[in-house]
């Protein structure tokens, strides 16, 4: 089989699985003078979708398989359900970890290497990408109610509870756990105060803010910059920040947070001016 007759299968293949995912499924990309491709398709079972990167090999159905680069993947299950009020549809972390891609790596060689020559096969491997994905990746969240006072921010796998104004008075009922204040700190004519406690609910983030509020030095100061994160009981994380007028803090000190890998935690820095 000569290179001619393999572009020419290789095209048809193209064409053949655009003609079954879509035209939009088999994105085009040049990477480092070359042509791979994206295909983005369909795990129907899990509802979920793949994004398998590849590029044809010249000598490619004849001699050599398709080379795969990575394997994304993205939950659409909230896509397929029509939503309730109320309600959120959190997203599954669906990871394709390297001992994975290992194993889909030498499975795909395999299949190519059991019909050699004889026919293409990137349907063959999202088929089998179909089932070995569901034995792996967990299925569909259940939906999860939203805090009576509030609204979530978006469907990622990380839910994000309403943004709670520490700047206001929102009393609540609930007892305020323990709050540690660290030593203040001086810095261009600022004064950074430090705060911390151990939070679990929605109600123990007011209770805390109430209760730091009480202090007119805290309530009077310039900025109080607020983020938590709460591991929920169904397994997801919550997390939110607030900058208080403080540019993007709230963003930094959550980041901050996600780099440590803490949770239950509540972080408020005060900033006092002069």
């Amino acid at each position: 089989m000569d290179m001619n007759d393999n572009q020419q299968r290789q095209q048809d293949e193209l064409v053949a699985l655009e003609a079954i995912f879509g035209e939009q499924a088999v994105e085009r990309c040049n990477v480092d003078g070359g042509e791979s491709f994206v295909l983005h398709a369909p795990i129907d079972s899990m509802e979920a979708q793949v994004d398998l990167q590849f590029y044809f090999p010249e000598s490619y159905p004849s001699n050599s398989p398709p080379i795969f680069e990575w394997i994304g993947a993205r939950d659409t299950s909230a896509e397929n359900r029509p939503p309730q009020s109320g309600f959120i549809y959190p997203n599954r972390q669906l990871v394709f970890t390297s001992t994975m891609t290992e194993y889909a790596n030498r499975e795909m060689h395999r299949m190519w290497s059991e019909d050699m020559g004889n026919d293409v096969v990137i349907y063959s491997w999202l088929t089998w990408l179909n089932e070995y994905l569901a034995e792996r990746w967990p299925q569909p969240l259940n939906p999860i109610p939203l805090p009576k006072d509030g609204k979530a921010k978006d469907k990622s796998a990380i839910i994000d509870q309403p943004t709670i104004d520490i700047s206001a008075d929102q009393p609540d009922s609930t007892s305020a756990p323990a709050i540690f204040t660290g030593r203040a700190l001086e810095m261009k004519k600022s004064v950074f105060v430090g705060h911390v406690a151990q939070v679990q609910t929605a109600s123990q983030i007011q209770a805390v803010q109430s209760t730091l509020l009480q202090d007119k030095k805290i309530a009077q100061a310039t900025h109080n910059i607020m983020a938590y994160r709460i591991r929920l009981e169904n397994g997801s994380l919550s997390q939110d920040n607030d900058d208080d007028g403080e540019t993007a803090a709230g963003k930094r000190l959550a980041h901050l947070l996600q780099l440590l890998n803490v949770e239950n935690i509540m972080v408020v820095v005060t900033r006092c001016f002069g």
